[in-house]
């Protein structure tokens, strides 16, 4: 039998070599950033999703709150396309970064969500019925909300 501390060894290097499948199925390494650039790409995808005219976007850090991830990103779009549509537009973005998302929900014309896991950031992007009924704004209500202003591109901390 292996030793505690050889077995969180063996946990920390499979977390290290632990490989994921992308939106074509291609096998790629996780790539782990620091919070600063985490905050930087999150603020960007944010951007992205304003300028596909999804509305009621909040940034949320989740810092001390929990470690599923260090931000989420809510949004509401007015149909599944316009979902999909946002979601497109920040992977196209972000995997200019080298960035691809860990996992993906399916997006049909019935989805009242569509979810994109980066690790570091998680975007759920709703429609105006599944906002209201997840009510993850209430849900995740303790974290502290980023606020950004596209017309000036001046970001603050609420």
């Amino acid at each position: 039998m292996k030793s505690q501390d050889r077995i969180k060894q063996d946990k920390i290097k499979n977390i290290d070599e632990n490989i994921v499948k992308n939106r074509t199925n291609k096998k790629v390494n996780k790539i782990f950033i620091d919070k600063e650039k985490a905050k930087e790409l999150t603020l960007k995808a944010a951007k992205i999703l304003d300028d596909k005219k999804l509305e009621e976007i909040k940034i949320l850090d989740l810092e001390d709150i929990t470690s599923l991830s260090d931000f989420f990103i809510l949004a509401t779009a007015s149909s599944s396309p316009q979902m999909k549509a946002g979601a497109d537009a920040v992977y196209k973005e972000l995997k200019k970064e080298g960035i691809l998302p860990y996992s993906e929900n399916e997006n049909t014309s019935e989805s009242l969500w569509h979810l994109s896991d980066y690790g570091f950031l998680v975007i759920h992007i709703f429609t105006k019925e599944g906002r209201e009924y997840y009510d993850l704004d209430k849900l995740w209500l303790e974290a502290k909300e980023i606020e950004f202003d596209n017309n000036i591109n001046n970001k603050k901390n609420k």
